[in-house]
Order: C-alpha cells, then sequence, then structure tokens
C-alpha cells in the first residue's frame, strides 16, 4: 500500500505517521549520507520486497512521490531517520548507519521555509474564496445529508478492535500535487466522490460519518488534506468496503464504474442555487491569486529538493550496502 504521512502544508511540514505504526515492534532508523540516500536505501529494499512477493507499506516522501521515506512490514519498520515519527514505548530501535563516501557538502539552506510561506498565505486566500459558500450555505441540510448517508453507510456495529489511522490524501511535491487515490481504493465496493466547492461542507460531512464509523468500532482511516491538515479528504471503513473522498482539484476524479462510483455534490445540495454566477469575477480573481501563489511555493520546494540533493555525503552505491545489509537482518 501507497500514502503519504507527511506533509509539505500551510501549517509547515507535518508529520502524521504515529497511528500508523503503533503496531511495530522494531524499529530501523536509517543515519547518515543525507536524506537522498537513505531514501535511495530504502528504494532498493522496496523492490526487494516486491520481488519476495512480501507484504508491506511504502510511506512516500513529499520530497520525491517516487520514493519511500518509510517502509512497514509486519511489526518491522525501517525510516529514514531525520523524519522519523514519534516510536512506541514498546517497540526496539536499531540504527543503520550509510557510511559517507563524498566530501562533506553545505547544509541545506531554508528555501523550504520560503514554500510554507507561500502555502500560508494561499490558505488566506483558500479561506477568503471559502466564505462566499459559507454564507450561502444551508447547515441544517448539511446536517440532514450527513444523517441519511450515516445510515446507508453505518447500518451496524463492528466486532473487530477499533483503531483510527491518520494519513494525508496527497502531498505537495516539488513537482506539483501528488496523490495515491486510485491504489487505496481499489478493491472497494463503493467510492463516493464528493463534489463541492470551498467552503460547502465536504470536509465536515466526512468528519460526521467518521465520527460514527469510530463510535460503531469500525477501523477507520482518515487521510487529511496535504494542505491544511486541519481539512479531512477522504474517509475509508474497509471492513464495509467504502470510501468517501474529495474529488476535486488538485485530485478531481469523475466516476469509472457506475456500480461502484457515486457522485455526492454538495454545492448542488446544500447552496442556494446561483452563487457561482453571482460571485463570478470574485471566485475568478481567487482562483487566479491562489493558483499564482502555490506554483511559486511548488517552485520554492523544488529549489530547496535540489539544495537536499546537494547536500548528500553518500552515493547510491554507499546506500545500496546498507540496503543489502538491513535486508539480510530482516
Amino acid at each position: 500500500m501507497l500514502y503519504f504521512t507527511s506533509g509539505h502544508t500551510a501549517r509547515g511540514f507535518v508529520q502524521m505517521a504515529e497511528t500508523n505504526v503503533s503496531d511495530v515492534r522494531l524499529f530501523i532508523l536509517l543515519r547518515g549520507g543525507g536524506e537522498c540516500a537513505q531514501m535511495e536505501c530504502l528504494k532498493e529494499i522496496e523492490e526487494r520486497l516486491q520481488k519476495a512477493d512480501v507484504q508491506f507499506d511504502s510511506i512516500r516522501s513529499p520530497w520525491n512521490a517516487l520514493m519511500p521515506e518509510g517502509l512497514i512490514v509486519g511489526n518491522k519498520a525501517i525510516w529514514c531517520g531525520s523524519l522519523a515519527p514519534d516510536i512506541p514505548n514498546e517497540a526496539t530501535v536499531r540504527h543503520a548507519a550509510i557510511h559517507p563516501d563524498m566530501l562533506s557538502a553545505p547544509p541545506a539552506q531554508k528555501t523550504a521555509h520560503i514554500a510554507y510561506d507561500c502555502f500560508r498565505e494561499a490558505l488566506l486566500i483558500h479561506d477568503e474564496w471559502e466564505s462566499i459558500f459559507i454564507n450561502r450555505f444551508d447547515p441544517k441540510k448539511a446536517d440532514r445529508l450527513a444523517q441519511k448517508w450515516i445510515a446507508a453507510l453505518l447500518p451496524g456495529k463492528s466486532d473487530d478492535k477499533q483503531k483510527t489511522i491518520h494519513r494525508f490524501l496527497g502531498a505537495a511535491t516539488p513537482t506539483g500535487p501528488v496523490d495515491y487515490i486510485p491504489e487505496l481504493t481499489e478493491g472497494l465496493k463503493k467510492r463516493y466522490l464528493i463534489k463541492g466547492r470551498a467552503g460547502t461542507g465536504k470536509s465536515t460531512f466526512m468528519k460526521k460519518i467518521a465520527a460514527v464509523a469510530e463510535q460503531k468500532g469500525y477501523r477507520t482511516e482518515m487521510y487529511h488534506c496535504g494542505f491544511d491538515p486541519a481539512s479531512i479528504d477522504m474517509v475509508i471503513v474497509r471492513e464495509l468496503g467504502f470510501a468517501l473522498f474529495d474529488s476535486t482539484a488538485p485530485h478531481e476524479y469523475f466516476p469509472g464504474n457506475n456500480e461502484v462510483d457515486v457522485i455526492i455534490d454538495t454545492y448542488e445540495e446544500l447552496v442556494e442555487p446561483g452563487t457561482d454566477e453571482i460571485y463570478e469575477k470574485e471566485i475568478t480573481a481567487l482562483s487566479k491569486r491562489y493558483s499564482e501563489i502555490m506554483e511559486e511555493g511548488t517552485a520554492h520546494l523544488l529549489e530547496a529538493y535540489k539544495e537536499k540533493e546537494s547536500a548528500r555525503t553518500a552515493t547510491p552505491a554507499a546506500a545500496s550496502r546498507t540496503a543489502e545489509m538491513i535486508w539480510n537482518y530482516l
């Protein structure tokens, strides 16, 4: 399974892997060589696990969505040391060093923080955008809509041990937004694509359904917005075979199978008709400002990643040697 547990957000760099590693009993932390070399080490281990047909979770890096920042294999986890989450008290910790075989480079600059400043500014623009629809939103209808779908999706209780897992739906990366919705929802009986506008209750709707799923004892996967972690972009209850997710940009999808995919449109259901038309000029201006500042933030992330790459002190060959050592240990 592929997913993100860390992200470049409007609230800075956020790590929320703790609920994903609560059952881990052996933590191997990579040290030395720089984060890029550590991710190369993890990628080699990932490829070996795939060839051996071993089940595992690949926690992808928001710096490079093709590379893992951590791997969970049963009750074992391997992680980039500087990106690791809080480790469970019951877990044993081991360290694996990637020995430097390059001249030391100067430390990376703080360009990532400039990107986070851009994202914070974009969040303020987004809040202004939301306010247009919030002022024409019917909260009573929203409550009724949530109760209707709670009754339809969660008729009974679970006999399993309840657990809530927090992850990111996607991530802002140096090459733009990335998500793993198709992989995470593959094989589910139903996918509910939540359409709407900013401020039309998509996140609140999903939070209400997730809260009842938790109360009824279901294992609930909550996927936070990679831009604003306070917002929820997807909920999955695998025991019941369904997912609900925010299907608007930058993770917009359309029904691919009418027997599986169902659209729920919170704009159509909950907002006064004609809002788009009445505020067309304001929405267009806000959308333009938002896109521009997000593009600027992404450009700064790319510069920050280049700085990370230049700060590495180990070659791919050194990373491979450490991967071999860890594979033999596993």
